[in-house]
């Protein structure tokens, strides 16, 4: 079980990790240490007794903010599986793991960055101490719209803003782009330490990610597909609105309406998820720790896509410290249109479709969500630069439709467009390890979060993709064909 107390972005990283330590032991020692324990039992628990009278007041007197919620308690330790049918297909005694961070409380590996982000801006100030699990110090008001309307971008700021102070309890508001997952985990957290949340989104995204988001109350901030040197891209228009927030704070504490009677400091901070690095520091010291426990070591190539490059990263960097395993290959799987495959196997971050004239989306040109880069980010350098990350593979979205369905048929697996592309990485990789070698990728999300897109025949096939169920014969990933021809 990993600690995650917070620590402030600007804090030193560590630069390496203490391994961790293999206690053994032999039947006599444990039959003397069992004797041991059962003597003190009787002492132990009459003595406790005792103590728990004599604190109980203390006790009573601690600050609830001192536990964890429930939703937080529950991010961490996702289980890492073997998937049986396609590690039998590579042959030789090669195996493909993932870690199912699908199964934290947000559906998503983002509850672990979003949580230590989130710790972060408290402590140093940038957001208001958060509520303690005893109860809320207020109520929150909510509105009947759970999305600030569009129209002139001023006014749907300032709307934004309006209901974004009115369901904060704390006054503090959390304001970030992202393409969903990093909001949803946001504004989960949010709402169990009573700050709210404004999430700023493309309107390219799947809309049940749209419908997530109303449904734990945040103020969803739709904004049309732009590229990272528009002001006017998502991740722009976020910053902007926390600086509107905190220019204005004192006028703002002043409404009538917006107080509503409540004695509220209102501070905002704009996560900015990209380019914090305790998103990197989250997965060097906590998820990679956590990987490489649950593998007992034995983690020959970690392969998976990047959205901040916060996990391939982290969790890559801790794989190749001293203390793990130095020859550990990290591998990059990028989706089309991504400049991020060149820039780790030509140190120049390029993709072809940039130099169209006309881009299918604003990022990049891919079915995928959530993945794939125009740019390196602080997080991504974090593993580019320090050459954590070896090499990378191209991934095309066909192979991940075909992916996807072959794992839902075969594995019993229902996963999202990214997970889809990082199992297409990691059987690639693994075919080419020596015998009895261990490819481990991530489960980013499910694909209830992809149902009106990827998982969409009408709109798989208008992108001029091949719906794997039409036919007679069911497509198999060419990852997985080229096995049988080898």
């Amino acid at each position: 079980r990993y600690a995650y107390a917070p620590i402030l972005a600007t804090s030193r990283l560590r630069s390496s990790m203490p391994p961790f330590s293999h206690v053994t032991s032999n039947v006599a020692s444990l039959l003397v240490v069992a004797g041991a324990v059962s003597s003190c039992v009787a002492v132990i628990f009459a003595s406790g007794r005792k103590r728990g009278r004599e604190n109980s007041a203390q006790t009573s007197r601690r600050s609830c903010s001192d536990d964890k919620s429930t939703y937080e308690s529950l991010i961490g330790r996702t289980p890492l599986i073997k998937l049986t049918k396609l590690s039998a297909l590579l042959g030789d005694g090669r195996s493909v793991y993932v870690k199912m961070e699908c199964m934290n409380p947000g559906g998503t590996g983002k509850d672990r960055a979003a949580l230590r982000m989130i710790q972060d801006a408290e402590e140093c100030g940038a957001l208001p101490p958060p509520l303690g699990p005893c109860g809320p110090c207020g109520v929150a008001r909510t509105n009947d719209s759970a999305e600030a309307p569009t129209g002139d971008e001023s006014n749907h700021m300032d709307e934004s803003i309006r209901l974004a102070i009115s369901r904060s309890r704390t006054g503090g508001i959390v304001v970030e782009g992202t393409s969903g997952s990093t909001g949803i985990s946001l504004a989960s957290l949010c709402a169990v330490r009573g700050h709210s949340a404004i999430v700023v989104m493309p309107d390219d995204q799947a809309k049940e990610k749209q419908t997530m988001l109303k449904c734990l109350g945040a103020v969803v901030h739709i904004v049309p597909n732009a590229a990272i040197s528009n002001p006017n891209q998502y991740v722009n228009v976020a910053r902007r609105i926390a600086n509107r927030i905190n220019d204005r704070s004192d006028e703002l504490e002043q409404h009538e309406e917006l107080a509503a009677g409540r004695c509220i400091n209102i501070k905002a901070t704009f996560i900015n998820q990209f380019e914090n690095l305790s998103n990197y520091s989250t997965h060097l010291e906590w998820t990679g720790p956590e990987l490489w426990s649950q593998a007992g070591g034995n983690i020959d190539a970690f392969v998976m896509s990047s959205g901040t490059g916060g996990t391939i990263s982290g969790v890559g960097r801790y794989l190749k410290s001293h203390s793990c395993n130095p020859y550990c290959k990290v591998v990059l799987v990028d989706p089309p249109g991504s400049a991020l495959h060149s820039k780790i196997k030509y140190g120049v971050a390029y993709a072809s479709q940039q130099s169209e004239r006309t881009l299918r989306r604003h990022r990049y040109d891919t079915l995928a969500e959530g993945i794939g880069l125009d740019r390196v980010t602080a997080n991504f350098a974090m593993g580019c630069d320090a050459a954590v990350i070896d090499d990378s593979i191209r991934v095309s979205d066909q192979e991940a439709v075909d992916m996807a369905h072959w794992l839902l048929r075969e594995e019993g697996l229902f996963v999202g467009s990214s997970s889809a592309m990082n199992v297409v990485g990691a059987v690639r990789v693994a075919a080419n390890l020596p015998p009895n070698s261990n490819a481990v990728t991530i489960i980013c999300d499910g694909g209830q979060r992809h149902v009106s897109r990827f998982w969409n025949r009408d709109f798989v096939v208008d992108w001029g993709l091949q719906w794997p169920e039409d036919g007679s014969d069911k497509s198999v990933p060419s990852s997985i064909a080229e096995l049988f021809r080898t």
